[in-house]
């Protein structure tokens, strides 16, 4: 498994924790808020 997707599956996991929280979420991560935004955007399901 990749780095990127071990990253994207602690984020994912985090997020739910935090009821997809996006300010909350980025604080348990300490990461910046429109940083986690733009991760969540580019893994955003596809219509």
């Amino acid at each position: 498994m990749s780095a990127d997707r071990v990253r994207w599956e602690h984020i994912q996991r985090v997020y739910e924790q935090c009821e997809r929280n996006v300010s909350e979420t980025a604080r348990r991560l300490r990461m910046h808020r429109r940083t986690l935004q733009r991760i969540l955007a580019k893994h955003a399901p596809r219509e």
